[in-house]
């Protein structure tokens, strides 16, 4: 059995400083020891391991390419070891966590994604409210809540997060001829009473318009108390539905719906509000980069979409 050599933490400190420098003086300088110092630890580390990491010249050093390939491991483990002793002085990351969003953006965006955060965090102990209104983070009822809105919080820490988009859904077949009137007439169009009353392109006068269906008297209609039933009811073949592009993402993803006009920014964004005594809280922290990062990948897929045309 091939022995793996035990090296000192400090032969493999003068190999990183002296890599990522470029030289053993500059290693020195920073390590507080001699240019003399770092050369023996690093011809001992060549020594140990039966490597040479470094060219020698007149004019100064340089790293092999096995010197490059070490540098990249030993700097990686670095980092991990100072990464460790800088969240052990932290608040531990474990515990209670509780999130609020809107009904529909927890079940068909937020739910789905969890496992990459939990994975990553597991002593993180979430716990989600689902609520259409917005909660009370002073009363304590949440830790941070995820508002779609303006963004306008007063008294709160707010960070955007993404903006979106809406369009009408349908099932990829048979889909509502995209020009005529008359067979917009005869759809069933599903009506999401929570929608926002400031938002005109979540409810259906300015779509009918844009079809020509300049009356609605006589239309098809099904209401339904959020935009997740609305899409619900859309899948199971009930009629025409609004959506957001955060909320029917995974639905587009599968095929089974497909807009049938172009995607329209919406007037609203979505933001992430915690109280400004807890916005720099580990838990929240992690919580909050997590997000951003699925939320950026968001609006990428949603350019995207906007690129195409509808069916």
């Amino acid at each position: 059995m091939t022995r793996t050599p035990r090296l000192p933490l400090a032969t493999l400190r003068a190999f990183e400083a002296a890599a990522r420098l470029g030289g053993f003086s500059a290693a020195a300088e920073e390590l507080h020891v001699t240019a003399a110092a770092v050369s023996h630890r690093i011809k001992a580390l060549e020594t140990e391991l039966g490597t040479r990491l470094f060219d020698r010249r007149a004019r100064g050093v340089s790293l092999t390419e096995a010197g490059h390939r070490y540098r990249e491991r030993i700097a990686a483990a670095f980092a991990m070891i100072e990464q460790a002793t800088t969240e052990l002085g932290r608040p531990s990351l474990d515990g209670p966590l509780t999130v609020s969003a809107p009904h529909a953006f927890m079940q068909r965006y937020l739910l789905p994604r969890l496992d990459g955060l939990l994975h990553r965090h597991p002593g993180l102990e979430l716990r989600l409210v689902g609520d259409n209104r917005p909660a009370d983070l002073r009363e304590g009822e949440v830790d941070v809540a995820i508002r779609f809105g303006s963004g306008h919080y007063p008294g709160l820490q707010v960070d955007y997060l993404s903006g979106d988009a809406i369009t009408v859904l349908g099932p990829p077949s048979p889909a509502p001829d995209r020009t005529s009137s008359d067979t917009w007439r005869e759809a069933r169009f599903i009506e999401d009473s929570s929608a926002i009353a400031t938002e005109p392109w979540s409810h259906w006068a300015p779509w009918w318009h844009e079809a020509g269906l300049h009356d609605p008297t006589g239309l098809h209609r099904l209401a339904v108390s959020d935009s997740g039933l609305a899409l619900s009811a859309c899948q199971q073949g009930l009629g025409l539905c609004l959506a957001r592009f955060s909320v029917a993402l995974d639905t587009l993803k599968r095929g089974q719906l497909i807009p049938l006009r172009p995607w329209r920014a919406t007037e609203f964004s979505y933001y992430l509000a915690t109280l400004p005594g807890m916005a720099n809280m580990p838990r929240v922290d992690a919580f909050r980069e997590w997000l951003r990062r699925e939320m950026a990948s968001l609006g990428r897929e949603l350019e995207e979409r906007r690129a195409r045309r509808p069916a």
